[in-house]
Formats: C-alpha cells, structure tokens, sequence
C-alpha cells in the first residue's frame, strides 16, 4: 500500500512540476506583451537615394528681327501750259492729272513713303494758269499725287516763287488741301525737316535750292531767311547734323546743277560730300531737266547714296520743240523713280541703306481728238511690256530711254 502510494506520489509532484513551468511561461509571455503594448513602434527611417539634379533647359534670346522701310522719290514736275491743258476736263472748269501718272501707281503707293518734286506755283486763281518763264498750275494736279501714291511734294526749288511768297503759300496750302506734306516751305515758326516714321525707322527729310530765278531778291533777308531753303553751307552744316539725334536717316533733296548737263558739276561733288560728312545718308538731286549719274560714297565704312539729278518726271521739254537742241530735248524725256529701302538692327538702333533700285520712266507725247495728252511709262527692263499695252513705237522710244537712263545709274545692294 505504501509502495503504491508512494508512487502515486511521484507522479502527481511531475505533474505539478510541469504545470507549475507552464504556468511561469505564460506568465513571463504575457508580460512582454504588456510591456510592448505601451511603447510606440517608431517608424522606420525612411532612406534616399542620391539622384544626379536635372539640367535645366536654357531657351536662347531669340535675335531682334531687323525692320526695313521703303522711299520712293520722283523727279522734277515741269508744268508747261501744253502740259496743264492736256488735262483739263473738256467743257469744264475742272482737271483730271490722274490718268498721266497712273501707271506709276504700283511703284509708288506699296511704299512706305513717297515725294515728287514740284516746279511750280499752284494757286486758286483759275484764270491765272500760265507756263514758262513763270509757272502757275491748277492744284488738282495734287489730287493726282495723292492719288498714285505720293505722300509729299518738294517745293523747294528756282520757281517756287512764280507767284510770289503769298502765290507760294497759297500753294502750300493747296498741298495740304489735298492731304499730302510739303518741305521746302516754311512760315517762320514750323521746323525745316519733317521726321517720319516709316515702319520703326525715323526719317528726316530736307530740302535746298541754288535760287528761285532772282524772285528771292525781292524779299527782305529775313524773308529769304525764315521762308526759304536756299543753298547755304554754314547754315546747311547747322540743320543736317542736328538730325543726327533727331532720326535714324537723313535725306536731303537738293536742286542743283547745269541745265541740260548730263554730268555734275565739281561743286555739286563736293557738296554732296560734305552733307554727308555732316550726316546726310541720302542725296537726292534735281533741276538739270536730265539724269545724271548715282553714286555710292562711302563714309566712316558707311555705304551713303547720291543721285545728282532724277531728270523731268513731266514737261514738255521734247524733241521737236522750238529752241531745243534734239540732244538735248530728248534727254529731257527721261526720268525715274528711286526706290530706297532702309535696314535698321533694333539691337544696335543702326540704320543703313540696305538697296537702291532705279526704275526709269518715259514720258510718252500722244494726239488724241485734237489735244496732245501725256503719260508716265515706267521702264523696270527691257522688254517688260509683252501684251501690246502700248504700240510698238512707244515701246521702242520707252525702251531707248531705259537703256540712256540706266547707262548713268547702278543700282545698289548692301554688301
């Protein structure tokens, strides 16, 4: 009995044994549970990963566009009484210049702007219309300018004074009547140069003359002094550099010269030379009745351009008129346009001459019912006509005197 007691004993104290290590485990387990429940798992650390900064992409300053404008210049307009009647309206007292200068229209209008020079007086009195010696015209003959294109007229000339100061006043403002500008004309008070802004490119414009057949005499000094531009080099020296703040280009247009010489004279080379050297980038000449050579000169490594005289753009200085040798009146029936484009670089605000193109022009004589009419034929080649738009005997004069004209002129391009 003890024996078997004593077994029993052994087998219940394993058991409690083992209990009682199962017990303190769970203990022990239980307690680290606790503890981890009251700490905050710390978020892991996040890690980075070094990458190679992007270059940034540089957009480049895109260069100034450089700007261009266009002038177109005409020679001189001497109105003789043939000339005048050629277009006056049949049974009225009205006149119709248009249809003598229409042709001209597509060389003239695209251009930012364009001047004819303009030997004569304008004024209202319709009785008064007179050719040479002392010139007076019907100022529709500005309708026509406006008409074709042209912006402003040159009055600054030898018979701009055929009607005395008030006739040339009155014919300024004929001039202005018809919406165009003037120069050469001043009362005193405006300034000597108009400035235009031909597309971002300032342009001053001036004009000079020799003389006005005497007429100035009977003015005071002061007169000739405040109303006229006649040729005076101090005082020119003092007008032409004060452009030089004023706009990016001058222009100088100047009536000058021998009549009926094809060549300038040693003083209108010199001249020319020194109104650049003053600041003159354009010389444009007239009074001789006939062209005469262009020239490039250059000037502090600036190409400057110079036509000494665009010849008779309209008269009737031609072949076959009384008192006129044939050599000499059939040059007086050529003439041009000067087309001048000008180039100015916003980055550096310089402006030059970037081309100069002549188109010749021929002055075409014709009989029609009785009246001898007149037209302007622009030449810009040699067989530039195909379509019989006018007989072939007009086309061959026309054509001789595209070849005259441009045996004197060259046209021009920057290098």
């Amino acid at each position: 009995m003890k024996r078997i007691f004593k077994r029993n004993a052994g087998l219940i104290a394993a058991l409690l044994l083992t209990f009682l290590c199962i017990f303190l485990l769970y203990l022990l387990n239980k307690n680290s549970e606790s503890d981890n429940q009251g700490k905050e798992t710390p978020s892991p650390t996040p890690s980075y990963v070094a990458s190679e900064t992007p270059t940034p992409t540089i957009t480049p300053t895109p260069e100034p566009t450089p700007i261009t404008a266009t002038l177109v210049s005409a020679g001189d307009c001497v109105l003789h009484e043939l000339f005048q009647k050629s277009a006056k309206i049949k049974g009225e007292d009205r006149y119709d210049f248009y249809p003598i200068f229409e042709a001209i229209k597509p060389y003239t209008e695209p251009a930012h702007y364009s001047m004819i020079s303009f030997e004569s007086a304008a004024t209202n009195k319709r009785n008064d219309y007179t050719g040479y010696p002392l010139f007076n015209c019907p100022p529709e003959i500005f309708d026509a300018f406006r008409q074709v294109g042209f912006d402003m007229v040159n009055n600054s000339n030898n018979h701009q004074l055929d009607r005395k100061l008030a006739g040339m006043f009155e014919t300024r403002d004929n001039i202005h009547k018809a919406g165009l500008e003037v120069t050469g004309v001043y009362d005193g008070e405006e300034p000597r140069y108009v400035i235009k802004d031909l597309n971002g490119i300032k342009v001053a414009i001036m004009a000079y003359t020799y003389g006005c057949n005497m007429n100035e005499l009977a003015l005071t000094e002061e007169q000739r002094y405040k109303h006229l531009s006649l040729i005076d080099e101090e005082r020119m020296k003092k007008e032409i550099t004060e452009m030089e703040e004023k706009a990016d280009v001058t222009v100088i247009a100047m009536h000058w010269g021998v009549e009926y010489v094809q060549q300038p004279n040693e003083y209108q080379k010199k001249l020319a030379k020194d109104m650049i050297s003053w600041g003159a980038d354009v010389i444009l000449g007239s009074h001789p009745h006939v062209v005469q050579p262009s020239e490039i000169i250059e000037f502090n490594g600036e190409d400057k351009y110079v036509i000494y005289s665009m010849g008779n753009f309209v008269s009737n200085q031609r072949r076959g008129a009384s008192g006129y040798p044939k050599t000499r009146k059939e040059l007086c029936e050529d003439s041009m346009l000067v087309h001048i484009e000008f180039l100015k670089d916003p980055s550096t605000n310089k402006t030059i001459i970037n081309k100069v193109d002549h188109i010749p022009t021929w002055l075409w004589r014709y009989l029609e019912d009785g009246v001898y009419r007149f037209k302007v034929i622009p030449v810009p080649s040699i067989d530039f006509y195909k379509n019989g738009e006018y007989p072939d005997e007009v086309l061959t004069e026309a054509y001789e005197s595209y070849k005259r004209t441009m045996s004197l002129v060259s046209d021009y391009k920057r290098p």
